[in-house]
């Protein structure tokens, strides 16, 4: 396996009035929020909170009867309270597109992997949420005193919460998840992934990921699909198979869909075993702005790449925590496109990448 920070979960195909539900169904153990609604919102922020250390494998949640629509989950260390409207204090974990409800006061699957662990001791904050500010989909929640324990076992208890519009914009206070957390006790991840993402360059789709290490890795595989529910193969990459250092892996869809679709990172063992990564998705009619610039990976091990425009990447300046330009410090290389910085020798920490008129924050590991 990749020696990840992700671990493979088996998907069973629940068939009902025509539709098909992915449940993760990981082997462990699940902790129910009670699906008993009285609200609904676009979305709802949570803890977690580790009395032992817990792999998080997915979520089931509330939603609307027959809804149908997109959904993201995010997380964070730490609460998320004072960071609500802090998008840049969140990680994006996954999205799905046309997730249909199976009803009111179900549980119905998210076929988004988790594949978090939960240290003991530590809260981790999780904002799961509609990404159609438009449609009528979203999470049924239920009314509650402030923030509270909602639901608790020997492994953890989740805390909280809040309804929250989509994207970190308008707070309802006192909501609770109506929703199931499929987990196990402990470090159930052996790999160690870094991250995924589909970026648009020019009229293509540029796909990269990273891995800390690999353990008996095989190959890995993308696939793309137009509604985020049926999937088809588009590549296979080969893997590193056996490896302690970090690798970065890239490729190219010369031909991405129209309009917003979705692609999946798989990894196979020689044996056969297959981990799904991540998906993302990926707006084929999005440019970068003008003044807007992208950072891929973050966190970074040794090489990150800055998008945007020549004009916005023409004076690029790297900034460590305490506001120190050490630019000179670094290797910087310029592309079409795109620049690359190399941070193969500086310490783990936090760094402000500066380019003309913007600014992003990046994460050294």
């Amino acid at each position: 396996m990749l020696k990840s920070t992700f671990l493979s979960f088996t998907c069973y195909l629940l068939i009902g009035s025509q539709a098909f539900f992915a449940q993760c169904t990981a082997s462990g153990s699940d902790l129910v929020a009670p699906y008993a609604s009285n609200a609904s919102n676009k979305g709802v922020m949570f803890d977690i909170s580790a009395t032992n250390t817990v792999t998080i494998f997915c979520f089931d949640a509330n939603l609307p009867a027959l809804s149908i629509g997109g959904y993201e989950v995010y997380y964070k260390t730490g609460s998320y309270v004072g960071s609500e409207n802090t998008a840049a204090n969140w990680t994006l974990i996954g999205s799905a597109g046309s997730i249909l409800s199976i009803g009111l006061n179900s549980a119905t699957p998210l076929s988004i992997p988790v594949n978090l662990v939960i240290p003991a001791g530590e809260t981790f904050g999780f904002y799961i949420t509609a990404s159609n500010p438009i449609l009528s989909t979203g999470l049924l929640t239920t009314t509650n005193a402030g923030y509270s324990t909602i639901t608790s076992n020997g492994d953890m208890a989740v805390m909280g919460g809040i309804g929250i519009t989509y994207p970190f914009n308008t707070i309802t206070a006192n909501r609770s998840l109506n929703g199931t957390i499929h987990f196990t006790q402990g470090s159930a991840l052996p790999v160690e992934f870094i991250d995924f993402s589909a970026i648009k360059i020019n009229q293509y789709a540029l796909l990269e990921w990273g891995t800390e290490s690999e353990n008996n890795s095989n190959y890995f595989e993308i696939e793309r699909s137009a509604n985020g529910m049926d999937w088809n193969r588009l590549l296979t990459t080969k893997a590193a198979g056996e490896s302690t250092t970090p690798k970065e892996y890239q490729e190219i869809d010369l031909q991405p869909l129209e309009g917003i679709s979705y692609y999946r990172l798989n990894q196979y063992d020689f044996d056969g075993a297959k981990t799904v990564l991540k998906s993302v998705s990926f707006n084929n009619e999005l440019e970068i702005g003008a003044n807007e610039i992208r950072v891929f990976p973050n966190p970074v091990t040794e090489r990150v790449r800055v998008f945007g425009d020549k004009t916005e990447l023409e004076n690029l300046f790297i900034l460590n925590s305490i506001g120190q330009d050490i630019s000179k410090d670094l290797t910087i290389t310029s592309y079409n496109g795109y620049s690359e910085v190399y941070f193969r020798d500086q310490q783990a920490g936090v760094f402000i990448i500066k380019s003309k008129t913007n600014s992003q924050i990046l994460i050294k590991k």
